[in-house]
């Protein structure tokens, strides 16, 4: 809730009575632009909030610091640098704005002791907490100058950086609205820090949970749109698939062409003999080639519809079923609309989880920051090719075991312990000179012959590797394979380097 000057008025009464005279013993972050003060005082000791967060600027005392994971901020350390054993002398409010100070008397940071010293030299300083506009601020000042603040944004024109002189925000047209009732009943014994913590959490609860409940609504909508238009669109490449087997058949019947087709002619007229009567059709050609080009091309054209044809089905399964829980999430969610924060956001993690939910880009990084690296490094080769290298023994036999599909080629330095190397081949893929120079480069690199001028590379398809049962990690036998001597070409080698690729890059 914004506090009102009156509303503050009060609060810096309540702080005054329960931490003066006080000692800061601590200084702890509370979260981004908020910190707390730990003060003793006789027989007690209190925590005072600060908080400079946009649409939450406030100060009071709380049961219980905020506890938050991670580095305090470079202000909360320069704080602790200059706070730690500071006693607190007054705590006032600039009677024409929100503006509440903290005067304290610190030891200097920098003083070094010596025997002829009789007590440590102080320094006057002021906490200056500016709960106000839309750009709050906390700045330490001495002798007023800036030796620190919260953040760089503040109200009005002024330029506060540190070794500046300190400026007030400009004054406000009027104090505002006169105190919260329920808040000026209260005694000054922490009862009205209390009442304004929990009506803050309770509002910002609320406006937590309305916002949350808004997001999951739109993505949900937005997932479920997106997801229609993919079935729509793999639906069109099923039935482009069915309609695949008339390549098979113009490439048939244009066998029969042979003599027949004019140089540069952009279609043929045949018989087609798998029709009744056996009727003349016309099949497009493409001028630029020759008859055998064409047949060509309609069977591969055959043949790559047909081989899609297992993966375009799991696709369109999967999205139907992810179609179908998404429907089941956006019916679940409406039943959760008086629920309270915490049960939305385990709703949200839930989804989230089970992938149906689009990842922000920061929850992206944090997930891959936090994930396990892949056993392997990978590379490109100079024609694009995916190339996989063990990362050490264990990771090698991950790599060939698990990872390595029996299409792909498998390479490792012969006579030499040293990393498997894994090239990514396609169904039917037949593997360039270049790319296989490529991977035996790397696999000669990353073993221990390197220093050799001339090293051994075996190469096979990985379908002809096997891991013996109990043998050493990293050690596999081949049924079949062939060998291709290396010389390490720097050139080379520092190109394939260049191209690997972070596994926690974003």
């Amino acid at each position: 809730m914004p506090l009102s000057h009156a509303d503050l008025a009060l609060i810096a009464e309540e702080l005054a009575a329960l931490t003066l005279p006080g000692v800061i013993q601590k200084v702890f972050s509370a979260g981004p632009r908020q910190l707390t003060l730990q003060v003793r005082v006789p027989g007690h000791t209190h925590h005072i909030f600060l908080s400079a967060a946009p649409a939450d600027a406030r100060a009071h005392l709380v049961e219980e610091r905020p506890r938050v994971e991670g580095r305090p901020d470079a202000f909360v350390m320069q704080l602790r640098k200059w706070l730690h054993g500071a006693w607190i002398e007054a705590i006032k409010l600039d009677p024409a704005d929100r503006v509440l100070t903290f005067h304290l008397s610190a030891v200097d940071p920098d003083w070094e002791p010596k025997p002829e010293d009789d007590k440590a030299p102080r320094r006057s300083l002021r906490l200056i907490a500016e709960l106000v506009g839309h750009h709050p601020n906390i700045i330490l000042t001495e002798e007023g100058t800036v030796l620190g603040l919260a953040h760089a944004r503040t109200l009005g024109d002024r330029l506060l950086r540190p070794s500046t002189p300190y400026l007030p925000p400009p004054a406000p047209p009027e104090l505002g609205p006169p105190p919260t009732p329920a808040l000026q009943q209260l005694p000054a014994d922490g009862s009205r820090s209390a009442y304004i913590d929990h009506h803050t959490r309770t509002t910002l609860a609320q406006e937590s949970r309305e916002s949350l409940f808004s997001t999951l609504s739109r993505d949900l909508r937005s997932r479920a749109k997106s997801l229609r238009r993919r079935v729509k669109h793999i639906e069109q490449d099923l039935q482009r698939i069915d309609e695949a087997a008339d390549f098979k058949k113009f490439g048939e019947l244009l066998q029969s062409a042979y003599g027949k087709v004019e140089r540069g002619a952009s279609q043929v007229r045949v018989p087609d003999y798998y029709a009744e009567g056996m009727p003349e059709i016309i099949i497009e050609l493409d001028p630029a080639h020759d008859l055998q080009w064409n047949i060509d091309r309609y069977f591969h054209q055959y043949r790559r519809y047909k081989e899609a044809r297992d993966d375009v089905e799991t696709r369109y399964l999967e999205s139907v079923d992810t179609l179908e829980a998404l429907e089941d999430a956006r019916q679940s969610l409406q039943e959760l609309a008086e629920a309270d924060l915490d049960t939305l956001t385990a709703f949200n993690a839930k989804l989230r989880n089970q992938g149906l939910l689009k990842t922000t880009h920061r929850q992206r990084a944090a997930r891959k920051a936090l994930a396990p690296r892949p056993p392997y490094r990978e590379f490109r080769s100079r024609r694009g090719a995916v190339i996989l290298v063990g990362r050490g023994a264990r990771h090698n036999d991950a790599l060939t075991t698990r990872i390595a599909r029996g299409r792909d080629l498998w390479l490792h330095a012969r006579d030499w312990a040293g990393a498997h190397v894994v090239v990514r081949r396609d169904r039917g893929e037949d593997l360039d000179s270049e790319t296989l120079l490529d991977a035996a480069t790397l696999a000669a690199h990353f073993s221990r012959g390197r220093e050799d001028s001339l090293i051994d590379v075996t190469y096979t398809d990985a379908r002809h590797v096997r891991k013996p049962r109990g043998a050493a990690p990293g050690l596999v036998t081949i049924a079949a394979g062939s060998t291709l001597a290396v010389t390490l070409d720097e050139d080379r080698l520092q190109r394939l380097l260049e191209s690997e690729i972070d596994d926690h890059a974003d």
